[in-house]
């Protein structure tokens, strides 16, 4: 009889130790977001900022920032230099026919340069 209460307790513990372990899995699986790179030339339409993408594509993104520092450090940069592009570390959306990006961070900046094609041609 011990040995079956013994059993039935250690495949208590074991269950309710799989459970937790798998709900504390499932929530840091809830709050992690993971960010991409999109390189871009700032530029501001109404007193909001958008990233022109540097990519093929010819795409402007309304930014959104998760650290206002990084809002301001852009605006800054925007009104020291002429042109500059930067890579942002960011997750990118697109609803009603609206490209829309969530900023994270700014990975490198570029001051000074262009990052487009059609400027770097009209350079030469």
């Amino acid at each position: 009889m011990k040995i079956i209460q013994y059993l039935a307790i250690s495949l208590f513990l074991c269950l309710s130790h799989h459970a937790s372990a798998k709900d504390i899995t499932s929530s840091l699986a809830d709050q992690e977001q993971f960010y991409d790179l999109f390189p871009g030339t700032l530029l501001e339409k109404n007193n909001q900022l958008y990233l022109h993408s540097c990519q093929t594509m010819d795409a402007e993104f309304k930014l959104k920032f998760n650290h206002p520092a990084d809002e301001q450090y852009i605006r800054k940069l925007m009104q020291k230099y002429n042109k500059f592009w930067l890579y942002l570390t960011a997750d990118a959306d697109m609803k009603n026919d609206e490209y829309s990006m969530t900023v994270d961070g700014i990975a490198e900046e570029h001051l000074n340069k262009t990052c487009h094609l059609t400027e770097w041609l009209d350079e030469l």
